[in-house]
Order: C-alpha cells, then structure tokens, then sequence
C-alpha cells in the first residue's frame, strides 16, 4: 500500500506533457513556470516542482492554472 505523502512521479506531468494539452512547445511551458503568463489581471504561474533537471506538474496544478489563466467573463446584462 502506498502511503499518500509520498507521491510517485507517475502522478505528475512533463512539461512536454502540459505542452502537449495546452498546445504549446515545452518550452514555454518553462516559462510558465519560470516568468508566468501575462494575463489581464496580472502575471499567473504554472506550479511545479524540480526534479534534477526536470520539472514537474501535478495535473491539479495544472487545473488550477487553466482555470486562472482563463478570461474573466462578465454577464451581459439587458436592463431595459
């Protein structure tokens, strides 16, 4: 049984990975990480956690991230 503190890295993404699902080059994807993705409402980061050389995404992190990074959408309001 496996203990859940200690995670194994099958849990988590490359960033060729979250490249691959956000349509981008892996590269960027380390920029995300490193300088964040500028947005209207400031700069948001992709969390992630460095093994060697390596970096890692939990796919909840990667949620999170989307989910930020997403346009904020006002209701259009007809207030006739």
């Amino acid at each position: 049984m496996q203990d859940d503190k200690h995670q194994t890295t099958d849990e988590y993404l490359t960033t060729k990975e979250v490249a691959k699902k956000l349509r981008r080059s892996p590269r960027t994807i380390v920029d995300y990480i490193a300088d964040g993705c500028l947005t209207s409402r400031g700069r948001i980061y992709l969390d992630a956690t460095k093994v060697g050389k390596s970096w890692l995404i939990h796919p909840e992190w990667l949620e999170l991230f989307e989910h930020r990074i997403r346009p904020v959408r006002r209701a259009d309001l007809d207030f006739e």
